[in-house]
């Protein structure tokens, strides 16, 4: 149970993604400038899914993760309408998909408790951990310190 919390932790901290999947960017942003707003938005992120409620058992977890799951998600959205700078698209493309992974993986996670299934729970917990190892490291390649869930 403990791991399933820190996937929900790390993979609701580090929703955040910062470009690719939703078009063409309206305005690129220099790279400054889009390091800067992308952290200013996990940090608004964090701090709102700070404010859930930590669970003590399964129905706790789904419930938290459903809590998570649409707060993760809009800010997912959020930032992919950021403009990174055309040097950083490729590995904003791969920090973005990793981030996409865990926000999905909480809502399969929900599932899992929902079902009471902990051995499911156990299992995705541990792949999110592996994910948001590779997704902190290729945020703090960005520059993104606040978006690097786990330095915090």
């Amino acid at each position: 149970m403990r791991v399933a919390l820190a996937l929900l932790a790390c993979s609701a901290a580090a929703f955040a993604g910062c470009s690719g999947g939703g078009g063409e960017p309206e305005v690129r942003l220099t790279a400054e400038q889009w390091i800067a707003a992308a952290d200013r938005i996990c940090t608004e992120y964090e701090r709102r899914l700070d404010e859930l409620r930590e669970p003590d058992d399964l129905d706790g977890l789904a419930a938290m993760a459903a809590e998570a799951e649409p707060i993760a998600e809009e800010g997912l959205e959020k930032l992919r309408r950021l403009g990174p700078p055309e040097e950083l698209e490729d590995q904003a493309d791969e920090w973005l998909a990793r981030t996409a992974e865990n926000v999905r993986a909480i809502g399969e996670l929900r599932e899992a408790a929902e079902d009471g299934d902990e051995t499911r729970v156990q299992e995705l917990a541990s792949a999110g951990l592996d994910n948001e190892a590779v997704a902190d490291r290729l945020a703090r390649d960005l520059g993104l310190d606040e978006c690097a869930a786990s330095d915090r």
